[in-house]
């Protein structure tokens, strides 16, 4: 496999640039004539699915398909805000999924220009589900089929408003600043809250986490992670039950795949959004022993075949269980 960065202008924003990460086979003479673009989550940008070690895109393309994982701005190696180079707090929240979805939008547009193909699959990850399907929902017909992976959609949470709410008053939202950092210690101690096992060691690889940070601070100034607040304000309306987008004008083939752990996207949620997508061919598939950040554990290996099952079929496939 060879990986290179493509830089995209962003329709968006004059002079502001995208990240687009590509994977294809080597010695394959031209493109592969089908693409899969990854869309990131809330705080780690694109190369989340090229983790040596765990890397979904190498399996992408072992599945004959060229490979893509977009930064979106304000995350990675894509454009970002002069307020990001200041203290959080002197800033106001930004990149909401209304900007995220036009990105995705640029991204979708480069990939089929430079793949030759006038369709493309997308794997949408945490709120990379909620901003890909924004971007549906506007009317977008070059998806061919979506896989929405540990989907946020819009069913209370109580863990997430109390740890997203003012202290004391669970009905408003802590004034989030215009980004935030997370150290290699934070993001451990995030994904191990949701290990069950005794050992975390027992469901991931200690050194898949040393190698998925380095990957990602490759595009940073210093030792922690940045990304944008404006996912806070997303987030804060779809734990208080309250929906980003209309999942009834999701008309493509689409999977709705979780790890069974899974405390942000849980299984109430992601039921509720299989029922309320518009897609006549739709499936829920859970992955168990497995959490969040399931491309990444030892189980990843049963989530990458569900899926690449689900985009090769015919029907959605997959069914309870995992």
């Amino acid at each position: 496999m060879t990986t290179q960065r493509l830089t995209i202008a962003s329709s968006a924003e004059p002079g502001a640039t995208l990240s687009l990460r590509e994977a294809t086979a080597v010695g394959r003479p031209g493109h592969a004539g089908r693409a899969l673009l990854f869309v990131h989550g809330a705080t780690y940008p694109g190369v989340m699915f090229d983790v040596p070690g765990a890397s979904w895109m190498a399996r992408a393309v072992a599945d004959g398909y060229d490979a893509y994982a977009l930064d979106m701005r304000g995350y990675g190696g894509s454009s970002r805000p002069d307020c990001m180079a200041e203290a959080p707090e002197a800033g106001e929240p930004f990149c909401r999924a209304e900007d995220a979805a036009v990105d995705i939008a640029d991204a979708i547009t480069a990939i089929r220009r430079r793949a030759g193909v006038s369709v493309v699959d997308v794997v949408a990850w945490s709120w990379g589900t909620m901003t890909t399907a924004f971007h549906i929902a506007r009317g977008d017909a070059a998806i061919r089929r979506l896989v929405l992976f540990a989907p946020v959609y819009g069913t209370k949470n109580p863990g997430w408003i109390e740890g997203l709410s003012e202290p004391g008053q669970p009905n408003r939202l802590r004034a989030p600043g215009a980004y935030r950092t997370e150290t290699q210690a934070q993001a451990d101690a995030r994904w191990a809250a949701q290990i069950t096992a005794a050992r975390s060691d027992a469901w991931r690889d200690p050194a898949i986490l040393a190698a998925w940070f380095e990957a990602m601070l490759a595009d940073e100034p210093g030792n922690a992670v940045r990304a944008p607040n404006g996912v806070l304000l997303d987030l804060w309306s779809a734990f208080n039950g309250r929906p980003r987008y209309d999942a009834a004008r999701i008309p493509m083939p689409t999977l709705v795949i979780r790890g069974g752990a899974d405390t942000t996207a849980t299984r109430a949620d992601a039921l509720a959004l299989l029922d309320a997508l518009g897609a006549r061919d739709k499936a829920y598939v859970e992955i168990a022993h497995a959490s969040h950040f399931a491309l990444l554990e030892h189980r990843r290996h049963a989530l990458f075949d569900q899926v690449a099952a689900f985009l090769k079929s015919d029907g959605a496939g997959g069914a309870h269980g995992g």
